[in-house]
């Protein structure tokens, strides 16, 4: 089953044929008060100038009934999206599909929400001032086990990164998008608009092979447990197919760390991916291309290039020297890396970005080597916890899992 998606607070005639291209089901304009907010001139001009059968649908806050019937005939609305504390009887009055939203704190009022006849219920985040465009997800676990008298369409803070968990875990049946696929109040990015659309397409193929799933092996973890290990310089080191392509690396398999990351870190919109080009390399500019998210990248040499960073690190098999290229002044970072054994690396890595000007506002690793304590050993030198998605014992003839966080 695909997921429709409505691209919300349409201003501009490029950013609705640039969302219709990027696949788009309905197209939403914003008639009530919101630096969003289109004319009903300059919304007919728009929708009269969109291929035959787009779906446009007009968002009202507690209108006059009168004043909302007017707008749909004038600009030719195909449905309405009521936002504010519209009634049941007030929906309704009006013979075009009415979506009704529900704004989420920390509960959900099933009852209230299945008492109103309308075609769908929208749910969005909850925030004191705002009838709707807060940029910020609910917690989407409020979603679980409940069943709803009308389609569901979720809306608040989606993006490209965390739009496939959304998906995966809580089935809408459509989702409405926003600030993520913009580059500004009023204006749509067509390149944040493709990468999300890819994002949703990638989610809706997972979807449909969930079924199945129960019966069939984790390949991110099996490619951890139970391989083989080598001794240098005291240290034993993980062969696999991830980390050290020993065997090649599959692209399934990298799909798979790619999307684990992606769920797993919830990526805020405007945030700097970094790490490091050895083993992480690869994994890193996989999240980048999943998540739609632009990446830096530490390297072992330099450059020479103008504004590299340069700190000095130690890890468990070498020291030296890394060079960070692509981390701005102000730039909010996420650091994702493949492995962590001592932690010398990534004490280098939040150097860096500090160094640079930058925050740090989270670490994510795909595997942690749990004998040789580097997480512990990261938050002492930097304060930041770093999060890992599988946790291996190397203490004996091979690796075992021995912890799953996802």
């Amino acid at each position: 089953m695909r997921t429709r998606v409505e691209v919300c607070g349409i201003t501009h005639l490029e950013d609705a044929l640039a969302a219709l291209n990027a696949g788009a089901n309905a197209l939403g304009f914003i008639f009530s008060q919101s630096p969003r907010q289109v004319s009903p001139d300059e919304a007919r001009s728009i929708i009269e100038r969109l291929p035959p059968f787009t779906q446009v649908v007009g968002v009202f806050v507690n209108e006059p009934r009168e004043w909302v019937q007017n707008i749909i005939c004038y600009c030719g609305l195909t449905a309405i999206q009521l936002q504010g504390d519209e009634t049941n009887e007030y929906c309704q009055a009006f013979d075009v599909p009415v979506i009704k939203s529900f704004h989420l704190e920390s509960t959900l009022a099933l009852d209230r929400i299945n008492d109103y006849q309308v075609s769908a219920y929208l749910l969005d985040t909850q925030v004191e001032g705002l009838s709707g465009g807060s940029g910020k997800p609910f917690d989407w676990s409020l979603l679980k086990n409940k069943t709803f008298a009308r389609p569901v369409i979720v809306a608040g803070g989606l993006h490209a990164g965390n739009v496939s968990h959304l998906i995966q875990h809580c089935f809408p049946t459509a989702i409405d998008v926003c600030s993520g696929v913009s580059r500004s109040a009023r204006r749509k990015d067509p390149v944040r608009l493709q990468t999300f659309f890819d994002a949703v397409a990638y989610a809706d193929r997972l979807r449909v092979q969930a079924p199945a799933e129960s019966g069939q092996e984790d390949i991110l973890k099996a490619s951890f447990d139970r391989q083989p290990l080598v001794e240098i310089q005291g240290r034993r080191f993980l062969l696999n197919a991830l980390t050290e392509q020993i065997p090649a690396t599959p692209a399934e398999l990298l799909r798979e760390a790619a999307r684990r990351v992606c769920d797993a870190a919830q990526f805020p919109p405007g945030t700097k991916l970094v790490g490091e080009e050895d083993k992480g390399g690869g994994l890193l500019a996989a999240v980048s291309l999943l998540s739609g998210l632009s990446y830096g990248i530490a390297r072992w040499y330099p450059s020479g290039l103008e504004g590299q960073v340069k700190v000095d690190f130690d890890c468990e098999y070498t020291g030296g020297s890394l060079f960070l290229n692509g981390v701005e002044p102000g730039d909010n970072v996420y650091i994702v890396d493949d492995l962590i054994s001592t932690g010398g690396t990534l004490v280098g890595l939040v150097c860096a970005v500090r160094k640079a000007g930058a925050d740090v506002s989270g670490i994510l690793c795909m595997v942690e080597k749990r004998n040789y304590g580097g997480a512990r050993r990261v938050f002492e030198a930097t304060g930041i916890s770093v999060q890992s998605l599988i946790e291996v014992d190397v203490s004996g003839e091979h690796s075992v899992v021995v912890g799953v966080n996802y």
